[in-house]
């Protein structure tokens, strides 16, 4: 099965960016190559897509940059497969996600839940990307999507307002439903206040909120496989 961030990088450089086919297989072979190196330093064991920690993509890409064999080698092939890894970062950074406000709907697809259950740690919980986490906000620009004048502080680690990734339908509820729940058409951006009030607030000002989030987004869930009713999605939400 295709990892998830594969799929969505695919369609990102097809529909969003408009890159023709070839050039699209230009850019995944170079990374399918940059997998094969990362496998054979026993770096990784899977694909370089299966990395959702966005630091560790960075680690990965600075030790490779730093490797006489792979310097040869991306010499030997015109720079093409560093070019690919750069490309595909600013892709996970989410650095051409700003303002994608209409663009971003071209991605919504229902996607097969990668694992049969959740992973174990020290408490069982369903994998999520933070890769997706960082796009959302991008995507917002790094504005609330409840009231876009909320105001927070700028974050050190981004120079951008703190926000918020959300999922709409909560991850832990993903046993309940055929498709994934953590897609772009589920993950919306918030402030810390909403965030924390959507979670934790008044009853009758989550549902409120809850049908905004509805209004915003059900279409797209949609397209994504996750179909559910108005007061479904509020009722299912608010019994946790």
């Amino acid at each position: 099965m295709e990892p998830l961030l594969k799929t969505y990088y695919k369609r990102y450089l097809s529909e969003v960016r408009h890159l023709k086919s070839s050039t699209v297989k230009h850019y995944c072979d170079a990374l399918n190559n940059i997998t094969r190196h990362l496998q054979e330093m026993k770096m990784i064991e899977g694909s370089i897509y299966d990395i959702s920690d966005l630091h560790q993509l960075k680690d990965l890409r600075a030790i490779l940059f730093d490797d006489s064999s792979f310097i040869a080698q991306n010499k030997k092939g015109n720079q093409m497969y560093s070019a690919g890894l750069n490309n595909y970062v600013k892709f996970a950074e989410g650095m051409n996600f700003l303002g994608l406000h209409h663009d971003i709907a071209k991605l919504d697809m229902p996607m097969p839940v990668i694992a049969e259950e959740p992973r174990r740690y020290e408490i069982q919980h369903w994998a999520r990307s933070d890769i997706l986490r960082e796009q959302t906000l991008a995507v917002a620009d790094y504005h609330c999507e409840m009231d876009g004048g909320h105001q927070t502080f700028v974050a050190e680690r981004t120079h951008k307002p703190y926000m918020e990734s959300h999922h709409a339908i909560p991850i832990h509820l993903q046993g309940r439903f055929p498709y994934s729940l953590d897609v772009y058409a589920n993950l919306i951006c918030l402030c810390p206040v909403c965030h924390r009030k959507i979670h934790y607030g008044l009853r009758d000002e989550r549902r409120e909120m809850l049908y905004e989030v509805y209004e915003k987004r059900h279409e797209r869930m949609a397209h994504s496989g996750l179909e559910i009713g108005k007061e479904e999605f509020a009722d299912l939400i608010l019994k946790e």
